[in-house]
Formats: structure tokens, sequence, C-alpha cells
């Protein structure tokens, strides 16, 4: 895998080829642009298995947690019994058919148990049995994560940051996210979450579907001068 900003040198490269040189015609953030949809659009239309075992396409977020009232959001009314959630809405995720692109939720201890993460009407039903009570279980609602566990013992409510591994629908939107030690969850010269082969199939798509339209803005132009010239008596 590459970086987002290898990934935009290499376009810029194959665009010399076409002798595009232009500038105002192609920006970094256009080229930036066209990455995060093709990518986005390649992942929503492979199977939910394939995709879930793909790790090249996943990221990892730390998120603050902090205790919030279990009432709905759309409501005034507080329940008084409180629930874990994301201090901040979480990136926007590629949701599948029963799956919302969160493959792990746990502790920033990576020797620790992970959380079970379900939907919701699972999570709020988990953690009844005897071998599960201790569990806990999370949940993504309107690109929040929440967690619940029915313990007894109540040490999962001192819970303060949480990681999520998850496919984003946009990778950028992870810079926003600090680890631990305070740098960057993602940066432009992080690697970018696709695998090789994911990218030759891009980069194909991006000439034909992008770069193929911007070559035909000088010839355009020169074809309209050349009918002014023979309009001008």
């Amino acid at each position: 895998m590459a970086t987002l900003n290898e990934y935009i040198y290499e376009i810029k490269g194959l665009v010399r080829n076409y002798h595009i040189t232009d500038e105002d015609y192609l920006t970094n953030r256009q080229i930036e642009f066209w990455i995060v949809t093709q990518r986005a659009s390649w992942i929503k239309k492979r199977d939910r298995l394939f995709i879930h075992n793909d790790h090249s396409l996943m990221q990892t977020i730390v998120a603050d947690v902090h205790s919030v009232d279990r009432s709905f959001e759309s409501t005034n009314d507080p329940v008084h019994y409180k629930i874990l959630r994301t201090a901040t809405q979480i990136p926007k995720t590629i949701n599948f058919e029963s799956w919302d692109g969160i493959s792990m939720t746990g502790s920033v201890d990576m020797a620790s148990p992970r959380f079970n993460h379900v939907e919701y009407q699972e999570a709020i039903y988990s953690g009844n049995g005897r071998f599960n009570r201790d569990q806990i279980y999370s949940y993504s609602m309107n690109r929040y994560l929440y967690m619940i566990s029915r313990s007894h013992d109540n040490y999962w409510k001192l819970i303060t940051k949480v990681a999520i591994t998850g496919i984003f629908e946009d990778p950028r939107d992870v810079a926003e996210f600090s680890h631990v030690n305070g740098q960057p969850c993602w940066t432009p010269d992080d690697e970018y979450p696709m695998s090789i082969e994911l990218w030759d199939y891009m980069k194909a798509e991006i000439i034909r579907a992008n770069i193929d339209a911007l070559i035909k803005i000088p010839i355009d132009q020169a074809n309209d001068d050349n009918e002014q010239k023979r309009d001008t008596p």
C-alpha cells in the first residue's frame, strides 16, 4: 500500500502523458476527491463477507468516551440511567446489509478483551446469561458509538477511550482523531486504506471517467477559436 500523496503524484504523472499541464484543470483536491469516491463506489459493490475480511480497507480511530443519559436524543425527558457514548460522532462508515462497517471495538489496551459489536436491538437484550453478563456490548447509532454492559461490577463505566476499527467512507476523516500519544490517527503520508490490486483498478477508472474529459477541454477551446476565425469577415 502507498500513501494518499503518493497516489496523487502517480495520477499527476499519468496525466502528464496526456500533455495536460494547466494546474487550473487539475488540483490535488480534485484528485483526492476522485480517489475517495472511486474507493467508496468499489467497496459498496462488493459482497459483505468478502469485504469484512479485507483488512487493507480498514482504519482504527481512538475516540474519547463519556457518560450520557440513556434517553433517545430526540426526547427531552431524561430516564436517569447512564450509558457510555463517544464524545463526538465517528467518521461515516460504509454500511452493508446486516453490517454497519465496524469490525472491532474495544479498549485502547490491545491485550484486553474486545467488545461485542452488534446491532442496537441485540445490544439492549444481550448480557443476561450466566456467561455473558460481564461482557461489554457496543452498537452504533446516529454516528455515535454506544457501550453497555449488565455486569454487576461497574468497571466498564470507567472507560474513557475506545478504539474503533472499520471501513470509513472517507479515510481522510480519520485524521480528526488522535492516538493516546497525541499523534493523529491518520495523515496523508500514512498508508491509504486500499490494496495495490484495488488501486490498479481505480487508476483505470479515474483515467476513463475523469482524465479523458479533461483532455477534451483544450481541444474544444481550440475548435471554438477556429470557428470564430472562420466566422469573422
